[in-house]
């Protein structure tokens, strides 16, 4: 299977900040596929200081055990770094990496906090993912590579 399809969510930053439940079907390689269980992807950032909207994702969940494994704990924490939110998902999922699909990579804070919650963080070209259909509420949203 060459496809991840999970339920997650949208993160906004910002005093508006907002978590808009999502789910995610994203055509990517085979081999890619298989070894994701959780992940981040920012379709819209070419660098980290712009990033405002962040879609997160457990592979296989269904949008109620997302949301009360990932959702609700984000929610209590209030404020997150990029780290707390990877760290949540990972420790959420049960798994020891975080997949972030992006035109950037991770600052040196982020990875230093995951690396020491036991997570390592692999990078991966936005372009790895070949096309993806992102659902939210009643509006749809689809991606291809350039």
């Amino acid at each position: 299977m060459d496809y991840i399809i999970g339920a997650g969510a949208i993160l906004e930053s910002g005093e508006t900040g907002a978590i808009t439940p999502a789910n995610l079907h994203a055509h990517v390689d085979a081999a890619l596929a298989q070894g994701v269980k959780a992940l981040a992807i920012d379709f819209e950032s070419s660098t980290l200081n712009t990033l405002s909207r962040l879609l997160i994702v457990a592979q296989g969940w269904n949008a109620a055990a997302f949301r009360n494994g990932i959702t609700e704990p984000l929610r209590q924490k209030r404020t997150c770094t990029l780290g707390d939110v990877l760290c949540v998902l990972a420790s959420a999922v049960g798994t020891a990496e975080v997949h972030v699909f992006a035109h950037w990579l991770p600052d040196d804070a982020t990875c230093a906090q995951l690396k020491a919650a036991g997570i390592t963080i692999f990078s991966h070209p936005l372009e790895s993912i070949a096309a993806a259909s992102v659902i939210s509420g009643q509006r749809s949203r689809r991606w291809k590579a350039a």
